[in-house]
């Protein structure tokens, strides 16, 4: 008699993802989750999270996220390289593919766009590959800490700002803070967040991918709120992660997708 064993990661309890369209007219964020799983381990067991924010600015915004996200799930589950370049080489794949499309539609002068995650988890460890602003964090004994590197000019305005040449209050409000270094837009990648090495991870971590809608949210209000119902199930957090930002009602409120993996 074959015992069947359970599963690490179940749905709504462990992983979970929702969006909220906010003020926008369309959708133009995408997100999937696939078991990834080996066919001698349990359903479940290994999970591929994957998130593309399109860019709106662009033509076919909705079409690349989709597009992007889809190509690199069909790619990665095709591969039998290990799990780090899987990663890298699914999401080049991918990323070209956004070049062929556009071609086709002759949409070369303004190219279809998408930020991206991808995101590989087991109980035990996790490898990620990004680019753009699209935030992955890590909640741990109560801490909420970004693992993914930001790829928009934020960063690079926070360092002047740390130089003394603007105030703190500049680079924050600075009009092009969210004017991206790095997007798959079907072009070579200038910029790319590459976890090669496993990233070890243990019970009671929470992770969030999410698209930087989110951000209506200062990093402090997120830590504080999902502190409060690090508990509560993975549907459940985001659930709430998204009521905060639905009642900051934001007149500029952009598209917010948010997915939550807790380790079992």
């Amino acid at each position: 008699m074959t015992t069947l064993q359970a599963s690490p990661f179940e749905l709504e309890t462990h992983f979970a993802g929702r969006q909220f369209i906010g003020c926008r007219d369309n959708q133009e964020d995408y997100y999937a989750f696939s078991d990834i799983s080996l066919s001698k381990e349990p359903p479940a067991s290994k999970l591929l999270i994957a998130l593309g924010d399109g860019l709106g600015a662009h033509i076919g915004g909705q079409v690349a996220s989709s597009y992007l996200i889809n190509e690199f799930v069909k790619t990665f589950k095709a591969s039998t390289l290990s799990t780090a370049w899987r990663l890298r080489v699914s999401l080049e794949t991918a990323n070209e593919s956004l070049f062929t499309l556009s071609t086709k539609f002759a949409w070369s002068d303004a190219p279809m766009g998408s930020t991206f995650i991808g995101l590989v988890v087991t109980t035990s460890a996790i490898h990620w590959v990004s680019v753009g602003d699209s935030p992955l964090f890590l909640f741990r004994d109560g801490a909420l800490i970004r693992l993914n590197d930001d790829h928009s000019l934020g960063p690079l305005l926070d360092e002047r700002a740390k130089r003394g040449e603007i105030t703190l209050e500049e680079s924050r409000n600075h009009p092009e803070r969210h004017v991206l270094q790095s997007a798959c837009m079907g072009m070579p990648l200038t910029l790319v967040d590459a976890r090669m090495d496993p990233y070890t991870v243990q019970s009671g971590d929470i992770l969030i991918a999410s698209s930087d809608g989110v951000f209506t949210l200062t990093e402090n209000e997120i830590e504080a709120l999902v502190n409060n119902w690090k508990h509560a199930s993975a549907g459940k957090i985001i659930d709430n992660l998204i009521f905060a930002v639905r009642c900051a009602d934001s007149p500029i409120q952009d598209n917010v997708t948010v997915t939550v993996v807790k380790i079992p």
